[in-house]
């Protein structure tokens, strides 16, 4: 089930980054021959931050998140597990509460034009707790499946 729910994540990522690239051409193409596409930089700006929502929950994911691990690598097992249980419990701290008041934002924002489209801005307010959401079941899922001291550690060690 899993697999099936990542392919369709990193996929939806490529089709939202190929319509954002497509959706500033379009428009900058159109305003370039004197026909402005309305919204179209909002559009491309909506679609920019769904893209980089669930490029950050892939990184995450797979492990390839930007770390500074030159103390960690050094520390004994012993030291290493509170650590790692602090950094845990920060992030899900944090990504919960960008959830738990995330939500109510953008229900607020519902009614909310985005640019001069008929697209709500709840939707780009939306993005960020569902991102939040969806990086918080990363974690999970990375805790779960590689356990506590290996839960930062990219997916490529296991592989080498």
């Amino acid at each position: 089930m899993w697999h099936w729910y990542d392919r369709i994540e990193q996929w939806l990522a490529v089709i939202l980054l190929s319509a954002t690239t497509l959706t500033m051409l379009a428009s900058s193409t159109m305003r370039a021959i004197g026909h402005p596409f309305a919204g179209g930089a909002e559009l491309s700006q909506l679609l920019f931050i769904w893209t980089t929502v669930l490029g950050a929950d892939i990184t995450l994911r797979s492990g390839d998140q930007v770390r500074v691990d030159i103390f960690t690598t050094m520390m004994p097992p012993l030291l290493l597990r509170p650590v790692i249980v602090l950094c845990l419990l920060m992030m899900f701290g944090f990504l919960g509460l960008l959830a738990r008041y995330g939500f109510p934002l953008a229900f607020s924002n519902w009614q909310r034009p985005l640019g001069v489209g008929d697209l709500s801005y709840g939707y780009v307010t939306l993005a960020l707790p569902v991102g939040a959401s969806l990086m918080m079941l990363s974690l999970l899922r990375r805790l779960w499946r590689r356990g506590l001291l290996r839960v930062f550690s990219p997916d490529l060690e296991d592989a080498a």
